[in-house]
């Protein structure tokens, strides 16, 4: 079981790639755990950054602060955001959170978010791309809900 192996997870991919779908289904299960979404992380304490590669490297180091300090309290954390970067993902591996990148396929996701489809500038997926990451587990949502949630009750089982 997932908890059993890593002290918390982190989910990161394209705004309306399924997230915080993955992150509540999660919540559910799991006792002691605690949301960290980057949005709302973003509202009530990044207010301060935009959205440029700069900004977006401050706000996953205070979304990662977030985790270490739920960790130190004994509590799961299930942490979101769409940006990640090779320091993170390191930081991650050595404090035993597993990292996964939610993927779907982006005529599925630029109907339903306005962020795609007008002239916002610095969009991850539109304008900016995640760096490649090599050995990050990979869940796809490009199915039913479902099928998406048995794909992470499986995560939960499975690592």
């Amino acid at each position: 079981m997932i908890i059993k192996k890593f002290k918390g997870i982190w989910f990161y991919g394209m705004s309306g790639a399924g997230k915080s779908i993955a992150s509540k289904f999660l919540k559910k299960k799991i006792k002691r755990s605690i949301t960290i979404d980057g949005d709302k992380v973003r509202k009530y304490v990044s207010f301060d950054l935009g959205y440029s590669i700069k900004d977006r490297k401050i706000q996953i180091l205070r979304v990662y602060g977030l985790i270490k300090l739920a960790v130190e309290s004994d509590i799961f954390p299930i942490a979101s955001t769409v940006y990640m970067n090779k320091q993170i993902m390191q930081k991650l591996k050595t404090n035993k959170i597993l990292l996964v990148r939610i993927t779907r396929n982006f005529n599925k996701i630029k109907n339903r978010k306005n962020i795609y489809n007008n002239k916002m500038v610095d969009v991850i997926g539109k304008d900016i791309q995640n760096p490649k990451l090599n050995k990050v587990f990979k869940i796809e949502n490009n199915k039913t809900i479902n099928f998406f949630k048995k794909n992470i009750e499986r995560l939960i089982h499975e690592r």
